[in-house]
Formats: structure tokens, sequence, C-alpha cells
């Protein structure tokens, strides 16, 4: 990425995925700006909305909720519930999955550490 085309990523005006029942808002990754190292993105769940069960097998992903509750399943622990302020970190390749368990949308702040992000669903 060169420093001077360095542009502000406005939520509305980036690509957005559905995934499952989420939506995904694409702030910063390879396509976006040209990210050479990390993706960024806004997550929203609606109430008892989900994530298919996934992975990542080229990054591991720091999650943190902005609004709501969630109840996050991962592969090999206890199921973690997180609520506004809380932030996990989920290992690559491991599968995983959010589910929120509030009453109203949650939102999540996504970081991976690739430009790229791969998911699987299997």
């Amino acid at each position: 990425m060169d420093a001077s085309k360095i542009a502000v990523m406005r939520k509305g005006e980036v690509p957005t995925e559905s995934y499952g029942e989420a939506s995904i808002h694409w702030l910063v990754n390879r396509a976006a700006c040209g990210s050479r190292e990390l993706t960024l993105g806004e997550t929203t769940l609606p109430p008892g909305g989900r994530n298919p069960l996934h992975r990542h097998p080229n990054c591991e992903e720091a999650m943190y909720v902005l609004e709501g509750e969630i109840e996050h399943v991962v592969e090999g622990t206890p199921n973690l519930r997180l609520g506004a302020g809380e932030a996990i970190c989920i290992p690559r390749n491991l599968r995983h999955q959010a589910i929120n368990i509030g009453v109203g949308p949650a939102r999540l702040l996504v970081a991976f550490s690739s430009p790229e992000r791969e998911t699987r669903v299997d």
C-alpha cells in the first residue's frame, strides 16, 4: 500500500457480504484498499442469528463485541458468552460460530491476520 493512496473506508461504501444470517462490511482488506497484512470488518447478526460453523485455515481471527451479546462456539472449548467491550482471539483453523443470544442486533468488529482471509464451511 502506497502512503500517497491511503483512503478512508466507510461502512455503507465498502463491499458487503452475507454470510449465513450475518452481514459483513469489509473495511480493510487487499481488495478494498490494498492491505498487505490484515483484514478488518464489521459484522452484524440479527437477534437469534448465527453465522455457519466455519474455520480460517490461513489466519487467526480477533473478534470484539461492539454491541449486543453473543455465544461463541469454538471447537474443543466450552462455549463462550461475550458482551459489549469483550474480545476473543480464535486460532487458525479452529471451527467456530457466533450466535446472537441478545434481544437486539449484535455488532462485532472482526480482524484477520491476512489481507485475503480464507473461510471454509465444512
